[in-house]
């Protein structure tokens, strides 16, 4: 650019001057502005396809985030359940010790009865545990419902059911994908059945399948018979422990069997997957078949906990590889803008004197003028 010699109206060494020093505090503020956020991008003009990108990646992590605390929650929902079912396994298990107790004609009728009352309380605490497991208000296990004719209890059914209310199923959002969800049944503890076979169209049971669909209902019915004193009752006289505990029903004699009220069959599977019928099970077969349930609703729940965790790693390995890159993208390098500051502040001073020595050229022509 040619630049005249000798003029006052237009000093273009100033303008030169002028423009780089504006330069050169525009891109200390820049720095400083880096420096003092820790962000390489604090708004689009500093990287319009940067922001965009870490704006959906910001996203993601925070997404994330909240699916990482969901999934954390329904991991306690299966804690709960699980640990209520453990519980259960465990009353099964002592009646089973009343069962091999009581299955010997040593004991006199007190001592037969005070046995088969602690297994029929037994029994109860086992529905009162599935009514009271809740989490944040969602039944876990169903309610337990007795069903009596004339004080005698003939059968129990399990309320509410799966798809009613908040008692399951449950969904969960796992990620921040749109296909990102689990759904979790809710075993029902105490369905009959054909409830069961009505709610899944599988007579296996619910998804996951359980060996003794009723096995807990025909049980708590035996159970409440048996722990009966009235003259239609079936309480154990003496010596007949054995015949009481260890044989099925069917092949029960004596008087206090004898006017017993025809019960309702309780279908139940047996250990092949066969259905049966209560009546053709001893109570050790009852209980051995319970046990078989509890464990296959805590098989079910420790299922999802397995899946559960395993989603919580992905969730956190995700998080931390995303964050990486968001840091990449948008966090300010100190090594490198601190150089960078030092070099503009020095071309900061440069201008400056170089503006300093531009404006003082015009002095030229005062020195001509005073020759003249």
């Amino acid at each position: 650019m040619a630049i005249p010699a000798s003029v006052l109206n237009t000093n273009i060494a100033s303008l030169i001057a002028q423009r780089n020093l504006a330069g050169a505090q525009t891109q200390l503020s820049v720095s400083v502005e880096r420096l003092s956020s820790g962000l390489r991008i604090n708004r689009a003009k500093d990287d319009a396809s940067g922001m965009a990108v870490a704006s959906v990646i910001g996203s993601q992590i925070k997404t994330m985030g909240t699916a990482h605390r969901v999934v954390n929650d329904a991991i306690s929902m299966m804690q709960t359940a699980e640990g209520a079912l453990m519980e259960g396994a465990g009353m099964l298990q002592r009646m089973k010790e009343l069962v091999t107790q009581g299955s010997n004609d040593s004991m006199s009728k007190d001592q037969y009865f005070f046995l088969v009352q602690e297994m029929l309380q037994l029994m109860q605490e086992l529905g009162n545990v599935a009514g009271r497991t809740t989490f944040n208000g969602n039944n876990l296990l169903g309610t337990f419902r007795a069903n009596s004719e004339d004080g005698i209890v003939k059968s129990i059914e399990g309320t509410p059911l799966p798809g009613a209310g908040q008692s399951g199923p449950w969904e969960f959002m796992t990620g921040p994908g749109q296909g990102d969800f689990m759904t979790i049944e809710q075993p029902a503890m105490w369905a009959s059945f054909e409830e069961m076979v009505e709610m899944t169209g599988n007579e296996r049971g619910y998804v996951g399948g359980t060996l003794a669909v009723g096995a807990l209902n025909a049980l708590y019915t035996r159970i409440a018979f048996l722990a009966d004193t009235s003259d239609e009752g079936g309480a154990v006289l003496t010596g007949m422990g054995y015949d009481v505990f260890s044989k099925p029903e069917s092949e029960l004699t004596g008087p206090q069997f004898a006017d017993r009220p025809d019960a309702p069959n309780q279908v139940v599977l047996d250990r092949a997957g066969n259905q049966t019928t209560a009546d053709k099970l001893s109570l050790n077969e009852l209980i051995d078949l319970s046990i078989n349930q509890i464990n296959a609703h805590r098989s079910y729940f420790g299922a999802f906990y397995s899946r559960l965790e395993a989603n919580v790693r992905n969730l956190s390995s995700q998080t931390e590889n995303l964050t990486a890159a968001l840091s990449r993208i948008q966090d300010t390098d100190y090594g490198a803008e601190t150089a960078n500051l030092t070099r503009v502040q020095i071309l900061q001073q440069a201008a400056t004197a170089m503006l300093a020595q531009a404006n003082a050229m015009p002095n030229v022509v005062l020195g001509l003028l005073r020759q003249q």
